[in-house]
């Protein structure tokens, strides 16, 4: 480089090894805007600026740390962070430094994960409701059942459901009596709260096999099902997968249908793990005794459908 540009003014390169800031800037990949950014931070500053021109000059040693800002700039780190790498980098504590930005990556790794697995579940949720059974109208015979009745936690009766099942129909043996259909549930405590809450909300559910033979008309645990009109769907797959949608998509049948519950809501385990050992074959039957809304349940005088449905 010719000497007249360094003869006069600023401090003198002396016998430092110097390159323009066109070399510079092609060498470590950083523009001239670049350059003088991260030289205004603190961050690069030039070796030698000519006192006449304003030329900038930079130190081959330099590289090092432009090199090490631009790895920076492209993970993101923030202009103000940047310091203690360079000056890391001159004390030979880069170790620690990497340290600290890897713990910082990887919570900002784990919360970009927590949004991508949100980002599908929303997805996933969209799919689901948009798969949820139709709703039918039909009409059903009553039925006479062997019922056990008990309280406890959603996911505790989900749990327990086959043993009771099989528990109520060796009953049902014992005293002669021959299963005519696969067992219902009954929930028995009001629609506000049999569809609300998490798998921890304590219920009343209601065990009732179907049965016929000649003690079926004695008994306490002896009960009838009222027949008649219904809204019925089934969905496929995990209850606890499916039974949300599955309910979404019936209390919206309901009210835009314009009918009322007429009693306790039924479900009926289709098909379960004692027919297939794949879940996804697994099928839940959704049962509603339905009627025509009472007169004048239109308007302002319509009944809550979240609070009041089952006719008292």
């Amino acid at each position: 480089m010719a000497g007249g540009a360094h003869s006069s003014g600023g401090q003198s390169p002396g016998t430092q090894r110097l390159m323009p800031i066109g070399i510079f800037s092609r060498i470590t990949g950083l523009s001239h805007r670049a350059l003088r950014l991260y030289a205004d931070r603190g961050l690069l500053p030039p070796a030698y600026v000519d006192p006449e021109t304003g030329y900038r000059y930079y130190d081959v040693h330099s590289i090092r740390a432009a090199e090490m800002i631009r790895l920076l700039r492209r993970l993101d780190v923030p202009l103000g962070d940047m310091r203690q790498f360079i000056d890391a980098a001159a004390a030979d504590r880069v170790d620690e430094t990497i340290s600290q930005q890897r713990a910082r990556l990887e919570q900002e790794q784990a919360r970009l994960d927590a949004a991508l697995r949100l980002l599908g579940r929303i997805d996933e949720l969209d799919g689901m409701f948009r798969a949820a059974p139709a709703v039918e109208v039909v009409e059903l015979p009553a039925e006479r059942c062997l019922s056990w009745s008990g309280t406890m936690a959603r996911s505790e009766f989900h749990e327990t459901y086959i043993e009771l099942a099989d528990a109520l129909a060796e009953r049902a043996e014992a005293r002669g009596l021959t299963p005519s259909g696969r067992e219902l549930v009954v929930l028995r405590d009001p629609t506000s709260i049999g569809l609300a809450g998490g798998d921890e909300t304590v219920l009343r559910y209601q065990l009732c096999l179907p049965v016929s033979g000649a003690e079926v008309a004695s008994g306490d645990d002896i009960m009838d099902l009222e027949g008649g009109r219904f809204a019925r769907s089934v969905f496929t797959g995990l209850y606890e997968d499916g039974y949300r949608f599955a309910y979404a998509r019936q209390l919206e049948w309901l009210a835009d249908s314009g009918m009322v519950l007429r009693g306790l809501l039924r479900m009926r385990f289709a098909r379960d793990e004692r027919d297939t050992a794949d879940p996804a074959d697994f099928a839940t039957e959704l049962i509603w005794p339905v009627g025509d809304a009472p007169a004048g349940a239109e308007g302002a005088e319509r009944r809550d459908l979240t609070h009041d449905w089952l006719v008292p």
